[in-house]
């Protein structure tokens, strides 16, 4: 193969990879920040919008994401166990983070998260500053 085509090979495998599905994304984003800790949780994915203390050493972080959107019509198509509705309005995610002394323990995605594709595609957008910020380190590093 002539060394043109790997590069075209190459940009068009960067680029797929690039447009990953957002359930996919959020996926990612609860793995990639296992184990982080608060400072470094809180300067890629921004301030907790609600903090609960549940013990000494234990607290649940709230990260809120929430689309408004208006006008068009709700369709909701009925699938056995479940459904998923195309337009319409009121998606959200709360992103619950549970800390043990300052270090991320578990990650659960709760509300009305699932986008056409797939469950939780609401939630990518919350910890996707964090894969971003890992995705720029693991470049610099040698």
């Amino acid at each position: 193969m002539p060394k043109p085509l790997f590069a075209v090979l190459g940009v068009a495998l960067i680029l797929v990879s690039g447009c990953a599905p957002a359930h996919v994304v959020a996926g990612k984003g609860r793995q990639s920040i296992l184990g982080m800790d608060a400072d470094t949780l809180k300067s890629c994915a921004g301030i907790p919008t609600r903090t609960e203390q549940l013990q000494p050493g234990v607290a649940l972080y709230s990260y809120e994401n929430r689309y408004e959107r208006t006008g068009g019509a709700q369709i909701t198509l009925p699938i056995i166990g479940g459904g998923f509705s195309l337009g319409g309005s009121g998606s959200y995610c709360h992103a619950i983070v549970r800390m043990v002394d300052g270090r991320v323990a578990a990650v659960n995605y709760a509300g009305d998260n699932d986008d056409m594709i797939g469950k939780e595609g609401i939630c990518a957008p919350i910890f996707r500053g964090c894969l971003r910020a890992q995705e720029r380190a693991a470049k610099r590093a040698p």
